[in-house]
């Protein structure tokens, strides 16, 4: 039970830094980072990446 709590936790602290995440790269105002995203055709989906 204990197991399950920690990594319910886990789960729900990285879905609130990557919610966060936009906000902190729009926040700093000499990094002007933004996201590029491409298909991945060997993976059969969109693959998204932060850059500065």
């Amino acid at each position: 039970m204990k197991i399950k709590q920690l990594v319910l936790s886990g789960v729900v602290a990285f879905a609130t830094l990557a919610a966060f995440a936009p906000t902190i790269a729009s926040a700093a105002p000499h990094h002007r980072a933004h996201k590029v995203c491409k298909w991945n055709a060997h993976h059969h989906h969109r693959v998204c990446h932060w850059v500065r």
